[in-house]
């Protein structure tokens, strides 16, 4: 059984788990009676600075100048959460973008002194993940009542993502040190995991500031140009900011 699968079916015996769970918490919390009330969406932007392991990034960073710390898409995301239990919910996630960075080759074709020239482009074209989140510490005001001032939600789940990768411009062939055009291209999609830690800011009943780390692990097969390298490496960190709307909140209710 691969990795993705064996996380998967941990996340669904957690799923199953929490499932069972709101008989419990019935009477504690009268006030979860709506289904309004358990859902909350949450919308947000932030970049992801790629993990890097994967032959194309050793390929970037030997051959061109900056190096592939740089190419560091930025992500537009949202997220619909629904809450089970009081501290557990399920959340669903989407995002996509891109960065697009200019560099140099490192190596001087011996034909010109002009540097040599190109772009390169990692674009996210798709991402959706489904996990669980526990709100695993809160902060009340005076008395306990009102507002929370502040929530910790950690998190965990799989997704899948859609890529390309994309270069163009000017390149030097290094064993003739020959300068030359090209374009190369790959798309494809894989498989991840994530893990998370994020913390909400309450300014109003139904609004909430966020801020959230993801560590994300997976690959995908790269094609076309590229369809000889290993899989690229869609692991890395997602550090982003956003504001989570309660619409039961909105509406005066709680």
């Amino acid at each position: 059984m691969s990795r993705t699968m064996r996380f998967a079916s941990r996340v669904a015996a957690g799923l199953v788990a929490i499932l069972h769970g709101p008989a419990l918490h019935a009477q504690a919390a009268p006030q979860d009676s709506s289904a309004w009330s358990r859902v909350s969406v949450a919308v947000r932007y932030g970049v992801l600075t790629p993990s890097g392991n994967s032959e194309v990034y050793s390929l970037i960073d030997r051959a061109l100048d900056p190096g592939a710390s740089t190419l560091s898409p930025r992500l537009t995301g949202i997220d619909l959460s629904v809450r089970i239990t009081p501290r557990w919910s399920i959340r669903l996630g989407a995002e996509s973008g891109e960065r697009t960075m200019g560099s140099v080759s490192r190596v001087s074709p011996a034909t010109t002194t002009s540097a040599v020239a190109q772009q390169t482009a990692l674009q996210v074209a798709s991402a959706q993940s489904l996990g669980v989140e526990w709100r695993a510490a809160r902060w009340t005001r005076s008395g306990g009542a009102g507002l929370d001032r502040a929530r910790v939600i950690l998190g965990a789940g799989v997704g899948t993502a859609r890529y390309r990768f994309h270069q163009w411009g000017a390149f030097v062939d290094a064993e003739r040190l020959v300068a030359y055009r090209d374009d190369f291209y790959s798309t494809g999609r894989g498989t991840f995991e994530y893990l998370s830690a994020g913390l909400d800011v309450p300014i109003r009943r139904w609004v909430a500031l966020q801020g959230t780390v993801h560590q994300q692990f997976g690959s995908a097969p790269m094609s076309d140009d590229f369809a000889t390298f290993d899989h690229i490496d869609l692991g890395g960190t997602n550090v982003s900011v956003g504001v989570r709307f309660s619409p039961a909140g909105l509406f005066g209710r709680r």
